[in-house]
C-alpha cells in the first residue's frame, strides 16, 4: 500500500489526500487528479472510474 500525502490537480494545486472507508480518494472539492506526492516525490497519478487513486510509481 502506498501512503499518499497529497494529490495535485492539473493546474498544479495540491490537495490533502484523504480516503473513505472503502479506500476511495477524497478531496475538499472535486478536482482532476494529475499527480500524487509520496514521501516528497511527485508521481503521475489519476483516479480511476471507481474512485480509486492510481499512482504510477514506475515513472
Amino acid at each position: 500500500m502506498v501512503i499518499v500525502d497529497q494529490v495535485m490537480d492539473t493546474s498544479g494545486y495540491t490537495w490533502r489526500a484523504t480516503y473513505d472507508e472503502d479506500g476511495r480518494v477524497l478531496t475538499e472539492v472535486p478536482v482532476i487528479v494529475d499527480r500524487a506526492i509520496v514521501d516528497g516525490y511527485v508521481y503521475p497519478a489519476y483516479v480511476d472510474d471507481d474512485g480509486y487513486l492510481i499512482v504510477e510509481l514506475d515513472d
